[in-house]
């Protein structure tokens, strides 16, 4: 355990730990920088989100209304909408999905093809102008303050996410949430892929598992205690930060991986992810990819 100012930060790596910290409702992610109000999913002024002051189309205005950076019963709203999209995905048409002709090199970001493969299998328009757009959105999307050239291209987005009774409601928080699976599959699962890419030799599905495991793209998890609460032998006082090392705690080849969290928040586009990663894996394997083992 370490200190800064006069909160903790608190290090875990033991596996039961780290269960039990993603578990407990008093740790939860860090907040974004814009407050939520009180009115619910249809706040003032139309903007879909809690009645925050953000602008909509911005950066701060996505940040508040994400079930990344929320908690509670707002969390499981919004991971609701997630899941309400995923479930219109087929899995079989993302293992085949076409070949971009993008960021698929071995120095390569394998985003744009991911992002793009989602962004098609959703049923946007000019899936490659998505994926370029979420690109830029993924830049700030973890960060906080301005951000010009990001909040240009969320503005952009948002007409090309929202549905048309959405948009004619003035409810956005379905589309913001539409924007984040999008970011989350930018970042994590285009790391996935470049991951598997340096995985011992061997077919798409056991280098993409073999990542997951042994070079994951997301390596620790970081909360915040909303409330006293403890984690094992640890008193974690309120406002203290956690660092959960999944990197170290799934070494272990006898536990499930955390890769992808675990309940309550356990990431819902899982297998979506997987399929991704693994048709992404395979066709550069085949070599219609530009990379190839």
């Amino acid at each position: 355990m370490t200190t800064g100012t006069t909160e903790a930060v608190h290090h875990f790596d033991r596996y039961d730990d780290i269960l039990a910290a993603l578990a407990d409702p008093a740790l939860v992610p860090e907040r974004a920088d814009e407050p939520e109000g009180p009115e619910g999913p249809e706040g003032p002024g139309g903007t879909g989100g809690t009645g925050g002051t953000a602008q909509p189309g911005t950066m701060a205005w996505l940040r508040a209304r994400v079930a990344r950076f929320s908690a509670g019963e707002t969390h499981a709203r919004r991971r609701a909408l997630v899941e309400a999209e995923l479930a219109r995905v087929d899995l079989a048409a993302l293992r085949v999905a076409p070949d971009t002709g993008e960021g698929e090199g071995e120095d390569d970001d394998a985003g744009p093809a991911v992002v793009a493969a989602l962004a098609e299998a959703l049923g946007m328009p000019d899936p490659a102008g998505v994926a370029r757009a979420v690109a830029v959105v993924a830049g700030a999307y973890f960060g906080a303050g301005d951000a010009p050239e990001a909040d240009a291209a969320l503005a952009w987005l948002l007409p090309r996410v929202q549905g048309g009774t959405e948009a004619a409601s003035g409810g956005r928080e379905a589309a913001a949430n539409r924007i984040g699976l999008l970011v989350q599959a930018c970042d994590a699962t285009a790391a996935l892929v470049r991951h598997a890419r340096r995985a011992p030799e061997g077919p798409a599905a056991d280098r993409v598992r073999h990542a997951l495991r042994h070079d994951p793209p997301v390596r620790a998890m970081r909360r915040v205690a909303a409330r006293a609460t403890r984690v094992g032998e640890v008193a974690v006082a309120r406002g203290d930060r956690v660092l959960l090392d999944v990197a170290v705690a799934q070494r272990d080849g006898a536990v499930p991986v955390l890769t992808f969290g675990a309940p309550p928040r356990r990431c819902p586009g899982e297998r979506h992810a997987l399929a991704l990663a693994e048709s992404a894996v395979e066709r550069e394997l085949r070599g219609t990819g530009r990379w190839s083992a």
